[in-house]
Formats: structure tokens, sequence, C-alpha cells
């Protein structure tokens, strides 16, 4: 599919020959990207093949073992211009959703620290939580806690790693709208890595499809759909089953033919 982006005169983003290695077993190989500024980017691919270490890089939370990894013409620091949302919720406990997302902001002065932290708490719904504890919440208010404590950093850049991949089909899906929609209000580079097709084609400007292990980057497909998203919503548009049925195939051709696949082999007929 021809759907590569155009290369940005000046990404905010930049992979350059990146490669990853742990205790001399590959994970990324000769990764070259460009990502602009607020383009919604989503890592697609097999399981273990390096879209969390990606991620990883991105944030300067590890280095490439070769390569470079550029953000804003720098290499990346943790903390200073992103913030990253796990799959796992990673909320203090002992902490309320106020004092949770204030947590993030210790550079702050006190009433700074709270006055921002109700700020994004009602931005993502939560004003009536805030003097709850994680286990008085739903998974769904739990992700959305997540969510709000990595945007009162204001970063510029917005790392998530399979958010949503814990939460029931609905609350998935209002979780996706709201991402959506809080990228809107604020804009902002998002990189985003997930298992699921239909959830890549719903948010992305440009998906990265990666190859099994080491990863590589197999394809660029640059994504037809409108925005905002909920004001059309893309499975209506004519490209999109096709694109769903591209996807799809070329993620079970790699699964079937990685000899470190479980599936190695299999007929999936």
């Amino acid at each position: 599919m021809n759907l590569v982006s155009p290369a940005s005169s000046s990404p905010l983003l930049r992979f350059d020959r990146a490669s990853k290695t742990y205790g001399g077993r590959p994970a990324l190989a000769e990764i070259s990207l460009e990502i602009a500024a607020e383009e919604f980017v989503v890592f697609l691919g097999p399981s273990g093949c390096g879209k969390t270490t990606l991620l990883s890089l991105a944030a300067g939370l590890i280095a490439p073992s070769s390569g470079r990894v550029e953000l804003a013409g720098a290499p990346p620091v943790p903390g200073r211009r992103s913030a990253m949302v796990f799959q796992s919720f990673r909320l203090l406990a002992w902490k309320t959703a106020r004092e949770n997302v204030a947590f993030a902001l210790p550079h702050l002065p006190a009433a700074e620290r709270r006055a921002r932290a109700d700020r994004y708490l009602e931005l993502v719904g939560l004003t009536r939580a805030a003097e709850s504890y994680p286990r008085a919440l739903s998974g769904g208010m739990k992700q959305r806690l997540a969510l709000a404590r990595a945007l009162a950093a204001e970063p510029e850049v917005l790392l998530m790693d399979e958010p949503f991949a814990s939460l029931d089909a609905q609350a998935r899906e209002l979780m996706q709208q709201e991402v959506l929609r809080l990228t809107e209000r604020r804009p902002m580079t998002v990189l985003f890595v997930t298992h699921s097709v239909d959830e890549a084609l719903f948010l992305a400007d440009r998906i990265i499809l990666l190859s099994p292990r080491p990863g590589r980057v197999a394809e660029e497909i640059r994504l037809p759909f409108a925005r905002p998203r909920w004001a059309e919503d893309p499975r209506a548009h004519p490209e999109h089953a096709a694109l769903r049925a591209h996807l799809w195939e070329r993620l079970r051709e790699m699964v079937l033919k990685d000899p470190q696949s479980d599936f190695y082999g299999r007929d999936a007929t």
C-alpha cells in the first residue's frame, strides 16, 4: 500500500538507525523514523517485536546500543519533555486521586500543584473522585487518572504503552475517544503501542508496522481518515475495510512465519 507519509522538514522526534540489544540479544534493529510535532503515531506488531523498547528510547529511559534518538535535536531526557502512560495503572494506593496527579509535579509550589491537578482531573472527568483512593475507582477511572497524571506534566510527547489492554471492550472504546478528545484540546505528539488493528486504525495519523524480533520498520501507512474522528467514524470510510484486511494479513503472516512464535508453521485455517 503506497500510503507512506512524507518526512517532516523539522521532525520533533528522530530515530536514526537506532538499535537496541539486551544481553547480546537484539530487540530493535536499524530503526529510522521521523515524527512530526502533534502527530499521532501508532506502533503495531507481533508480541516481542520491540514496541515498548521504542517508547523507552523515545522517553530517554534507555539509550540505543547503536544509532541515535533525538528529541528536538538532543538525546531525550526522562521527564523533561515527555510523559508515559503504562498498561498497568501504576497509581500510588496510599494517595488520593488529586495527590496521585500532584505527585508528578514536584517542581511546582504546593498551591500550583493542587490547582493543576484539579484542572487535569476535571479534563478527564474525575473532579468528583479527587479525594478518592485508587481502590475505590473502576478500571476505566484508574486509567483516566493515570492519563491525567501524565497530561498534568504538560509534555510535548505523550508515550502510551498498551494503556487500554486491561479494560473491557466498552471502556476501551470510550477511552480511545477520550484520548482523541484530549489531544484535540491540547495538541501534542503521541506515540501509542497496541496489538489491536482496530485501535490503530481508529487513533492513528500514521501506523508503523514492526517486524518480529528484532523489530524493524516493515511498513508505514498514513491513514486517510479525517479528524476529529468522532465527527466521521473511520469505520464508515471506503478504505477502512481494505486497510484492516491488509494489516491483519501482514500480522498473521509475520506470526506464522516467525520461528520464535508459538504459532510458527501452523495452518491458521
